[in-house]
């Protein structure tokens, strides 16, 4: 019983974070692979694939690697021959499992019904199928500590469609907001030469100037309206750096105004 209560109390050991290869420059690996073929006298040198066919080199690498010869170098031909390969291998394998979840996805957006992948993925039942689509994708999108399964995926893909819902929320009520932003936009760019800009605050006012009669769907007018509120969030934080006021005339000070009490009536 003690024993038990001991184990119990221990801490869990904590999760290992996910480790993937990711982007590697696949034609110089090969092209070092080659190399190291070539200095240990492969018999087959001459059938070499190109470096774009990467299943074929690694065929080749795997039949006629163990059949490399030492050169007279301090280069250990064959074992680091066999560490690209493994290298090559856990790329392929990553790019595979990209490439297979992105085939599921275009036959399912296509109407092809779960039960029809259970061969392609090597499962027996459409609920199989979906579980194994699951995995392939909770892979690509977990974080590190997370496992690879089905219910990552869908916690990853809830919070993607969240995240999506507020962002259109978002962009939805700055559209309603562009009339005033536009108004604002104008008194802004009317009393210019009264702001004390730095770069920030001088690109978004050009922004401003350049996009304020061209916003002619919903998604522009919600991105002027953010802009406007970028540029008053600048020019402020210039004058808080600088220890001085952010306008130099009374027409800029009350135009400003105006546009930092809009940008403060969309905080939360």
């Amino acid at each position: 019983m003690a024993r038990d209560t001991a184990r119990s109390r221990r801490k869990p050991r904590p999760k290992r974070p996910t480790i993937r290869l990711g982007h590697v420059n696949i034609g110089q690996l090969v092209h070092r692979l080659r190399e190291l073929h070539e200095l240990g006298d492969d018999p087959a040198l001459e059938r070499f694939p190109a470096s774009d066919e990467l299943f074929l080199v690694l065929e080749h690498a795997q039949r006629w690697g163990a059949k490399l010869k030492q050169p007279d170098a301090p280069v250990n031909v064959i074992g680091e021959a066999a560490v690209l390969r493994a290298t090559l291998w856990q790329y392929l394998r990553e790019q595979a499992d990209a490439g297979q979840l992105s085939a599921v996805e275009d036959a399912r957006a296509a109407g092809v019904p779960w039960h029809h992948f259970a061969e392609a993925l090597c499962v027996t039942s459409k609920q199989g199928a979906y579980q194994k689509a699951q995995r392939l994708k909770a892979e690509q999108v977990r974080e590190p500590g997370e496992r690879r399964a089905p219910e990552v995926a869908r916690a990853h893909a809830r919070r993607a469609a969240a995240e999506q819902r507020a962002e259109r929320a978002l962009m939805v009520a700055q559209e309603r907001r562009f009339p005033i932003a536009q108004r604002i936009g104008r008194r802004l760019l009317e009393h210019r030469d009264g702001m004390v800009l730095d770069s920030w605050a001088a690109y978004w006012l050009d922004e401003i100037a350049v996009t304020i009669d061209d916003r002619d769907d919903p998604d522009k007018r919600a991105r002027f309206t953010s802009w406007v509120e970028s540029f008053v969030r600048a020019v402020h934080s210039h004058a808080r750096e600088r220890n001085q006021p952010a306008t130099t005339s009374d027409g800029a000070r009350q135009a400003l105004a105006m546009a930092t009490e809009f940008t403060s009536s969309s905080s939360p």
